[in-house]
């Protein structure tokens, strides 16, 4: 998707969130609404290196989701659920960047015996800033499109 692409649905979305609480859960639709204004308010993009890659990632989205997209392969078998640790990543540099670990991440982490303050989990990692990461297992080899 180009960024014209990008850019175009951004604006629909939020001709769509701005016409009112028409459906019949209308808190739930207003708050949804409130989320899209506010993520297409701010189309950050944030510098981070990943295994030693240059990427950039969305402000408030996940390490994972910025891997991905960039095309850089990273294990993640539970789909990020926060459930095999999989996707596992060491935290070389600006960790205060990432925001603080949930309960959840901290015992699936804990359950799969990584105590490291800098071992964080991809899929539940969101970037404020900043950061340098290196996977704890990385997947090598083509994708073969």
């Amino acid at each position: 998707m180009s960024r014209h692409d990008d850019d175009a649905l951004a604006s629909r979305l939020r001709e769509s969130a701005g016409d009112g609480g028409n459906a019949p859960n209308g808190g739930l639709r207003d708050r949804f609404a409130a989320r899209l204004r506010d993520v297409a308010s701010k189309p950050d993009v944030v510098p981070i290196e990943f295994d030693g890659r240059k990427i950039d990632a969305r402000r408030g989205g996940t390490l994972l989701g910025a891997a991905l997209k960039s095309g850089t392969r990273l294990m993640h078998l539970c789909g990020a659920r926060t459930l095999c640790a999989t996707c596992r990543v060491k935290v070389t540099a600006g960790a205060d960047n990432l925001t603080s670990m949930s309960p959840m991440e901290r015992l699936s982490l804990r359950y799969h015996l990584s105590f490291s303050s800098k071992t964080r989990l991809a899929c539940q990692a969101r970037v404020e800033g900043p950061v340098e990461v290196e996977s704890v297992f990385p997947l090598v080899g083509d994708t073969g499109d």
